[in-house]
């Protein structure tokens, strides 16, 4: 009898503590993992993956990009992505895919590399392991493989996140999620040296300053439609900037604008109390998020 109650007693032990590793590891609230379930997610959502690219970039840069993202491997990368996010909805994760694609695009056109988002690194390391996937991307894209930026070679400086802002606002279209998951823009400064840099030189010389050096035709196009555009901007009546002002895109919980025309005005400073706050929706001005990426240390607002 003593022996049955032993075993008996060692059964619940070993049951109890089964039921405790399963509580601690959150293997309670992990949902089943479905490859075709996620395939079939991306589909309904895949409208979410838009660049959304501003009129300066050039239409054929935008088009190669298109062609370069393989379905069937963005299918694969997200399949890996979320396991390791198996509470995140498929949106979410579709907004990173959105920031590491416009990460691609800046370094297609820009000579300096700079990714301040944690998750989207990590989701570019996760497209990475993809070894042939990812170089007959970079091949389409790139003409060449992109396979680092700064902050994995342990340069950071502030005036890289600035210039990063910038290239970014001018490039694409802002919404109302783009700081929370690229952190405040300008805690760190308005980026007005940089554009006066390019203002007050020649093509030719920003070009030589900012350029990527192995770079497509197109992705070349697009960096001089970038000049002539801040040069417009810093120059045109502010009337004509605000004629020029398009209108949202998007769903109402998607929606972004291109907001480099209330930049300039705001640089200039000509906007209204109205512009002023329609730019700090878009960027998070005064709103306190934190630049996201881990390795920007001290950089953090405190």
């Amino acid at each position: 009898m003593d022996g049955l109650v032993t075993v008996i007693g060692l059964a619940v032990v070993i049951i109890l503590v089964g039921i405790a590793i399963f509580y601690n590891t959150g293997a309670r609230k992990r949902p089943m993992q479905n490859s075709d379930r996620h395939r079939e997610q991306l589909k309904l959502q895949y409208d979410t993956l838009k660049v959304r690219p501003t009129g300066i970039v050039d239409e054929e840069h935008f088009d190669r990009m298109k062609r370069a993202l393989d379905f069937d491997y963005l299918d694969k990368v997200n399949d890996a992505f979320r396991k390791e996010h198996y509470d995140w909805s498929q949106k979410k994760i579709n907004m990173h895919f959105r920031g590491l694609f416009r990460f691609f695009m800046l370094a297609s056109v820009f000579r300096s590399k700079e990714l301040f988002g944690k998750e989207i690194h990590r989701l570019w390391e996760v497209m990475r392991q993809f070894e042939d996937e990812y170089k007959q991307f970079c091949m389409d894209f790139f003409e060449g493989e992109i396979t680092e930026d700064a902050s994995e070679r342990g340069g950071r400086h502030a005036e890289e996140r600035e210039r990063f802002e910038i290239k970014y606002l001018l490039l694409f279209q802002l919404g109302e999620q783009t700081p929370t998951i690229w952190g405040e823009f300008f805690q760190y400064g308005d980026g007005k040296e940089f554009i006066d840099y390019i203002r007050t030189h020649t093509l030719e010389q920003v070009k030589q300053e900012y350029m990527a050096e192995n770079i497509t035709p197109d992705a070349e196009r697009t960096f001089e439609n970038l000049y002539n555009h801040i040069k417009w901007g810093m120059e045109a009546d502010a009337e004509e900037l605000r004629q020029h002002q398009p209108e949202p895109e998007g769903s109402a919980e998607d929606k972004e604008m291109d907001v480099s025309f209330l930049y300039f005005l705001s640089l200039r400073g000509e906007t209204t109390e109205e512009e002023e706050e329609d730019l700090s929706v878009y960027t998070g001005k005064g709103s306190g998020f934190y630049a996201t990426n881990e390795s920007f240390g001290k950089m953090q607002k405190q």
